[in-house]
């Protein structure tokens, strides 16, 4: 019987190299979804301020890249008031199994994700086909951009429109 040779050393380098490029991606995922409301407006304004030429490539990675970020944020908003309202009351310790438990708080964060990417693609596409029928990308390209983000937050927007809405009902629960 031949000997077995194990490479530990290779093993443990290539362990530490995974999970660095996750620690890397995730964080590079929070930072795009954190930075998204400013690269989405102010950004997208610039670009078409001051390079129209190419509005045809980055306008395409703008519309791809804006569902992504609108997941990202459903994901920070969707327990956000009844975390700060147990915050405020001086329960949350026990936020979670107020809530239904792991699976319940989880699975409404996903629910709220994938809502969240698939309003967002719903917006935009209604944003571009509406933009196209009335002819305004050629000539307006400012203006569409500067109407984009709410399509592309729309999610968001809705989202929050509800719950300062319902503010009142969320003050006496």
């Amino acid at each position: 019987m031949k000997p077995m040779i194990i490479d530990v050393v290779g093993t443990i380098k290539e362990l530490v190299k995974w999970a660095l490029t996750q620690v890397l991606l995730f964080l590079g995922v929070i930072l795009f979804g954190l930075s998204a409301p400013l690269l989405f407006t102010v950004g997208a304004l610039w670009l078409a301020w001051r390079y129209p030429d190419y509005a045809s490539t980055w306008a395409v990675i703008y519309l791809f890249a804006g569902p992504f970020a609108c997941a990202i944020w459903m994901v920070f908003i969707c327990h956000w008031h009844s975390v700060r309202q147990w915050q405020r009351s001086g329960k949350l310790d026990s936020w979670r199994e107020d809530h239904g438990g792991m699976i319940c708080t989880v699975g409404k964060s996903i629910w709220f994700m994938i809502s969240g990417f698939f309003g967002s693609v719903l917006a935009e596409g209604v944003l571009t086909y509406t933009a196209h029928r009335m002819s305004v990308i050629p000539g307006h390209l400012m203006l569409f951009f500067a109407v984009a983000p709410f399509a592309v937050f729309a999610p968001v927007l809705l989202v929050l429109l509800s719950r300062w809405i319902r503010r009142d009902e969320y003050a006496t629960a």
